[in-house]
């Protein structure tokens, strides 16, 4: 019996120390800004404005497996990605100033032989280096002046996901005076073009921009993930409507700019470098 007993706390103890951990990623991805899974061990990571137009598959270590090319498509600001299972969505919807009225969405076919080649099906296969790019461009509805008044600096946005055939956006705020309002906006494409309405306002805690604004954001099953510096929230949709369920601090202030579910409680996080410190991802349980 104490041998058993023995077992379970040694398995329980090898359970924790696996599920909570921290890798230092490569230089290619020191302005990395987003992260998305796509299987098992394989994600698919962006920088933003400081690369090009490409994608970087990693493993759940953090090692680059392969870097993808993306032809029609330009990094003037990439913040975040999402897969809907066949493709994935690269937001080009940095606007730090609010007076972009070039903001975009890459959709992009992924070749399914790479997920063939990571979950153990043919290792030898040779990935493709290029993808092609669809490009939709879109604006803000409620945005009338590019840029608007400074208490309406709210047209930024470093998150988006998929949810339901449709892309969430959420705006980062940048208002002053601060009040901590991130805009939802839903997205769904129509032939060449994104109709895009606002849904809800949440309201985040913080004094500024940098303790409070949203960089990143997932979803799965009824459940968006909200990423900032400090802290990650995470929302129940019930009706249409998001309803925070759980916050949780991230300890000291980092520079996190990408966040995506691993398992129903264990969320993997990246943090570009910057003067908070270098890039790294790192994986937190939600519930204890």
């Amino acid at each position: 019996m104490m041998n058993l007993i023995y077992s379970i706390i040694a398995s329980s103890l090898i359970l924790i120390s696996c599920s909570i951990q921290k890798y230092d990623l490569p230089v290619d991805l020191n302005e990395v800004s987003g992260i998305e899974q796509i299987s098992k061990d394989l994600y698919v990571s962006i920088n933003d404005s400081g690369d090009g137009p490409f994608l970087y598959f990693l493993n759940s270590g953090g090692a680059i497996k392969h870097k993808m090319y993306v032809s029609g498509a330009n990094n003037i600001d990439w913040e975040d990605i999402t897969y809907d299972g066949k493709n994935v969505y690269v937001g080009d919807i940095g606007n730090n100033l609010n007076h972009r009225r070039d903001l975009i969405i890459y959709k992009i076919a992924i070749d399914t032989n790479i997920k063939m080649a990571y979950e153990g099906n043919d290792m030898g296969l040779r990935l493709k280096d290029t993808a092609e790019a669809i490009k939709y461009t879109y604006s803000y509805p409620d945005q009338e002046k590019f840029p608007p008044t400074k208490d309406q600096l709210n047209f930024d946005s470093e998150a988006l996901t998929f949810v339901d055939g449709k892309i969430l956006i959420l705006s980062k705020c940048r208002t002053k005076p601060y009040n901590g309002i991130c805009k939802i906006y839903e997205c769904e494409f129509v032939n060449e073009v994104i109709n895009i309405k606002l849904v809800q306002k949440i309201k985040l805690k913080g004094s500024s921009w940098l303790t409070g604004s949203v960089t990143g954001c997932d979803y799965s099953n009824g459940i968006l993930y909200v990423l900032t510096y400090k802290r990650i929230y995470v929302y129940q949709r019930i009706n249409h409507q998001f309803n925070l369920i759980l916050k949780k601090n991230l300890g000291r202030l980092q520079q996190w700019e990408g966040v995506c579910l691993d398992s129903n409680n264990l969320i993997r996080i990246v943090a570009e470098n910057s003067r908070l410190g270098k890039q790294k991802m790192k994986t937190i349980k939600l519930w204890e």
